[in-house]
């Protein structure tokens, strides 16, 4: 059970780049690291994030967190002014957004598994 995460987190980058992935395998993680990725949901440090599973008790996973941990709730569509806005954002991907419309955090999830990218 392994996550892709590209997250964005306080605040945007400088130098305009999105961050590298970060990989976790969810079968091996340790109890600081489950700490950490649950704290970042549910202090509401994120601004976007990106999220690819392996399988889909992995997307059931990050789903988990996002509607627990998180308080998301799940947006069936976006304006195209924020899209447009998102640094993250792609068509096809579940949107989760956190807080309200003018502080909103969103967390987007492949709803597919995607085993070939690990």
């Amino acid at each position: 059970m392994r996550l892709r995460l590209i997250t964005i987190d306080w605040e945007y980058p400088e130098n305009n780049k999105i961050p590298e992935p970060e990989f976790l395998d969810l079968s091996s993680i340790t109890q600081n690291e489950l700490i950490a990725l649950y704290s970042t949901f549910a202090n509401g440090i994120i601004l976007e994030m990106k999220a690819e599973g392996d399988s889909e008790k992995a997307l059931e996973f990050i789903r988990g967190l996002a509607l627990g941990a998180g308080s998301c709730r799940l947006i069936e569509a976006l304006p195209e002014k924020e899209k447009e806005r998102l640094w993250l954002y792609e068509d096809g991907y579940e949107c989760y957004m956190q807080g309200n419309d003018s502080t909103a955090a969103y967390i987007f999830v492949n709803p597919k598994p995607q085993p070939d990218i690990f």
